[in-house]
């Protein structure tokens, strides 16, 4: 509430008149005669009840000009009448376009600062029209409530309207106050002079007529009475008493309004309930319509009881409002007891000499690096930490807004912007670093090799996605990091296995409590540099959840084309990764979405054979084992005929990770023994596996004994055998193929079985005149075979079929012919994926269909059951190129011969018998090494793929090409002469 609304209520004397006399009587107001012509004031905020004082603003200069030429009389009488509610809303709409001398802007802002505290009033003893006593309380009252303007009212602190709007009767209620101006003053609102009038309302008024007379709007008036009542009713005087127990608690609830309520209340003596009336419809802040009601109200019952409801409606806001401040108040003062004792402790650390992590000292800190000439920030970089610092001074460093700016001020300044680590394109010494590193790999290293030359040509490495896809164990990772070494740059290595939250890559709002950056910004924060190589393994293992899609958000970061401005979300500034080398690993690519698959270099890296571990095995894998256990040379040794047999019988994956693990746990015990026995200054360990010639694996010397481990005593260090024989078909078997298969862990032989099914499961029985048809009940598949059982002659019957529940038996005797329909089914097994299971039924039809040309005689295919099964049904099998190998299992199982000895196979058939190329050749034929089977088959197509191997892989093996399964029959089945 303002100064002047609680002036209204103190000023309830109006002219001054009660406060000369106080044993004055209320019944002097009656004596006042009411012209019955008056100049109309409209009012838009609220009306104006009798024995009450209020301001009210003069906007259009027709009006200003009429009060001026009456000479602004202290006396002059007016009608102040409250607007009709819809020339309100037109009036807010539109009114200030109707006088073209009124500005519409100026008058829009003079409504949104209608609560400018004291500004107006300040000059009020200035203007030569003085209030006496009555301006003398308020000019006090101003500084009482200048701190509390909602005490009261929320309606405008002075009324505002243009005259040239009201036209009618009907734009106006036609129940008002007549009044008298008491004063007038100027003050200035938003640069321009505004004219008040302080008038003071004293009778209600009912306004008959009025009409537009010259420069002011005039109508026709009457007394407006309350209606004939009994002042001592008891239900008046109960209205009443309860009225002021309300104004009494609100005075508890306000005590700021006290003092001057109370004074008004001792000296205008309100025993009349219409002076309460006036005075709860100056107090409360209802709505004007619910106030324009208790002015309009001549029933005084009716009009008590509007007034009790909003007393108590008013009364119950404060008490939510006193409710609402004293919260607040609370907080305040913790937030202020906080502030004290940070600044205690501020003063206690600079007394101490201990250092204080002040605003100031953070700014100057960051201001510091900023114009350290070694950092090279980009422009809007550096507006950025400028845009922050001026934010920091305005935050209290025990803030929590102050430590994420600070954190984020961190952050932005520790990175490498613009700073690239000096790299090295030479040739001869990225050759000398990768041969270093790994055996083999000669593709992968001619790959790499020719990355460095370009970058040696343009004198500059540009960033590039090489993904090493290969078994597990077969050195992709390390791969990247001999890449790092080799180009002199730093080196990081993330895993995206099971990666599902896109933010772990591009960072986290700084909106979220500890948010932080994503991956690749801590990875430049940490390697100091903007030209690493970042190795991130497992990129064919990352998920997708409700999170994100991490392949997806990989495709900025990792495109040569959009990583130049790659944003983060935590920086929400663009930072280059264009220089950045990404070595991607990947056990298949079937699982990498495809966009992010064609962004990369694929290098694929194949299992190494038995030769290339014996040689990992001493150059890299031993020499690191025996450091990493604390032996040397003189102490241990692992004999080569040792490392062949832990190769074949216990490490037969692809990569070499199995081995050095059994290298290493030979090692420890080779430690342990030595540890164990130091005390007694000899080593012993037991040869239980020595041969019968005596000879013992463990050579002496004068001082110690070094430990041999050879091919008798390995299995003491490593156990029994792991691996047996792969080939579970020593010699050619009818029916029985070996095939060649490839997978992430690496090639392996597949074995396909085909054998015939006997007719002897249950049967149902089926009489037709002359025939009986015995039906297999076993299976319900479609494919069920019929035979049709013929008797010798029409008097035949069915005594000769014995039938039991476990095997229906079919008496010769009885039925001399028998004939067979000729209806085969195939039936498959070995926990076969759905491609394979389609392979299977290609091969079914391409074979009865190669044996009908071959042999046209031969219908086995077409009438018997066959069962085909994949051996090590534990393991789940799937892919086309086992096709051939299952045409030929039932081919040899139809003319029941065996195929080649030492032979296997491997490529999709189709239909019209092609042979398709398959992947994996190099890994299959590692598989086949190890088996020690000589002879392969391959599809035509896959003939550049063997061209490309090196001579020691393909050393002692016969590979054959064929483009179609009748030169692989040949093969196959070679014609014996």
């Amino acid at each position: 509430m303002s100064y002047r609304q609680y002036f209204s209520i103190s000023a309830l004397n109006p002219m001054g008149l009660l406060r000369k006399n106080k044993n004055a009587d209320l019944n002097d107001l009656d004596n006042i005669k009411i012209p019955k012509e008056l100049p109309i004031i409209p009012l838009f905020g609220r009306p104006i009840f009798p024995s009450s004082v209020s301001t009210v603003l003069i906007t259009p200069e027709s009006l200003g000009n009429y009060f001026k030429k009456n000479k602004l009389q202290k006396n002059t009488q007016v009608g102040l009448f409250l607007t009709q509610k819809k020339f309100l809303d037109l009036y807010e709409e539109d009114v200030f376009n109707a006088d073209p001398n009124f500005s519409d802007q100026k008058a829009k802002e003079d409504l949104q600062k209608q609560k400018q505290k004291g500004k107006e009033e300040k000059k009020s003893k200035k203007n030569g029209f003085g209030l006496g006593n009555g301006m003398d309380d308020f000019q006090m009252f101003k500084k009482i409530f200048d701190e509390d303007d909602s005490t009261f009212s929320n309606t405008k602190s002075g009324e505002e309207y243009n005259m040239s709007r009201i036209q009618e009767l009907n734009q106006i209620h036609q129940v008002g106050v007549y009044g008298k101006i008491i004063d007038s003053y100027k003050a200035p609102i938003n640069e321009k002079t505004e004219q008040y009038l302080v008038v003071s309302g004293l009778k209600r008024i009912h306004a008959k007529s009025c009409e537009w007379k010259g420069d002011h709007l005039s109508a026709q008036v009457e007394e407006y009475t309350t209606a004939k009542y009994d002042p001592y009713d008891e239900e008046i005087r109960g209205y009443t008493l309860n009225i002021i127990e309300t104004i009494n608690k609100f005075l508890e609830l306000k005590p700021m309004a006290m003092p001057r309520l109370s004074l008004a209340l001792n000296n205008y003596r309100f025993y009349t309930p219409n002076s309460i009336c006036n005075l709860i419809g100056v107090m409360v802040t209802s709505r004007r319509e619910e106030l324009q009601e208790i002015l309009n109200e001549q029933n005084i019952l009716r009009r008590l009881e509007k007034c009790l409801t909003l007393s108590l409606t008013e009364l119950e806001y404060n008490e939510i409002q006193l409710k609402i401040n004293k919260i607040l108040r609370d907080k305040i003062q913790e937030l202020q007891r906080k502030y004290f004792l940070q600044q205690q402790l501020t003063i206690l650390r600079d007394e101490l000499g201990m250092k204080s992590d002040s605003t100031k000292i953070v700014k100057v800190k960051f201001e510091k690096i900023l114009k350290d000439p070694k950092n090279h920030f980009p422009k809007h970089v550096t507006e950025a930490i400028q845009d922050q610092l001026t934010r920091l001074e305005y935050l209290s460093s025990s803030s929590a807004e102050f430590n994420n700016i600070r954190n984020y001020l961190d952050w932005i300044t520790c990175l490498p912007w613009n700073k690239y680590r000096k790299e090295n394109l030479d040739i001869p010494y990225a050759r000398k670093i990768l041969e270093e590193d790994h055996f083999g790999l000669k593709e992968i290293k001619k790959s790499i090799l020719e990355f460095i030359a370009v970058g040696n040509l343009k004198k500059k490495f540009s960033g590039k996605i090489l993904c090493l896809v290969g078994a597990p164990g077969v050195g992709k990772t390390s791969i990247g990091k001999s890449i790092a070494r080799a180009l002199n740059r730093e080196y990081f290595r993330y895993s995206l296995g099971g990666l599902t939250d896109v933010s772990q890559l591009k960072g986290f709002k700084r909106t979220y409590v500890g948010a932080l950056p994503g991956i690749f910004i801590q990875a430049l924060k940490k390697l100091k540099t903007s030209n690493p190589v970042i190795v991130l393994d497992e990129v064919d293992k990352m998920g997708k959840t409700y999170k994100g899609d991490p392949a997806s958000a990989l495709l900025e970061a990792l495109d040569p084309e959009q990583n130049s401005e790659f944003m983060d979300h935590f920086l929400d500034l663009p930072f280059d990764l264009s220089k950045v080398l990404f070595v991607m690993t990947a056990n298949v690519i079937e699982t990498i979405p495809r966009p992010l698959l064609d962004r990369m270099e694929i290098l694929r890296i194949s299992g190494y054979v038995q030769e290339e571990k014996i040689q990992i095995a001493k150059h890299y894998l031993i020499p690191r084992a025996m450091v990493e256990s604390g032996l040397n040379e003189n102490q241990a040794e692992i004999t080569e005929e040792a490392l062949n047999i832990l190769i074949k019988d216990y490490c037969r994956e692809e990569g070499v990770r199995n081995l050095k693990k059994h290298i290493e746990k030979i090692f420890r015990k080779v430690a342990f023994e030595i540890a164990d026995n130091s005390n007694d200054g000899s080593q012993k360990l037991d040869n239980t596996n020595s041969n019968s010639n005596g000879n013992k694996s463990i050579k002496k010397n004068h001082d110690f004994k070094k430990i041999i481990v050879d091919q008798n005593n390995l299995s003491k260090f490593v156990g029994k055998p792991i691996f047996l024989e792969e080939r579970i078909f020593k010699k050619p078997t009818v029916g029985v193929v070996t095939g060649l298969a490839w997978s992430a862990y690496g090639g392996s032989l597949l074995f396909i079985e085909s054998v015939k099914s006997e007719y002897d499961d249950y049967f149902e029985i089926i009489e037709s005149e002359s025939d009986l048809i015995l039906q297999n009940n076993t299976h319900n598949e479609t494919n069920d075979h019929n035979i049709i059982i013929k008797p010798e002659d029409e008097e035949s019957t069915d005594e000769g079929l014995t039938i039991s529940n476990e095997k229906t038996k079919i008496n010769k005797e009885t039925f001399k012919k028998k004939t067979r329909k000729k209806r085969g089914h195939l039936k498959i097994t070995g926990q076969l994926g759905n491609v394979m299971k389609e392979s299977s039924q290609i091969a079914y039809s391409f074979a009865k269909k190669f044996l009908r040309k071959l042999k046209p005689n031969n219908d086995f295919l077409e009438v018997s059951r066959i069962h085909t099964h994949c051996p090590e049904g534990s393991i789940k099998k799937d892919g086309p190129s086992a096709g051939v190998t299952m045409v030929t299992s039932l081919i040899s199982l139809a003319l029941n011969k065996p195929i080649k000895e030492n032979l296997a196979m491997t490529g999709e058939i189709t239909l019209t018998g092609k042979i398709l190329p398959v992947g994996g050749i190099k890994e299959k034929i590692l598989a086949a090494r190890r088996s020690g089977i000589t002879q392969l088959i391959f599809p035509k197509e896959n003939q550049r793929d063997w061209d490309e191997l090196e001579n020691y892989i393909t050393k002692g093996l016969t590979a054959y090409f064929v483009p179609n399964y009748s030169e692989l029959y040949k093969i196959a089945f070679p014609i014996e002469k």
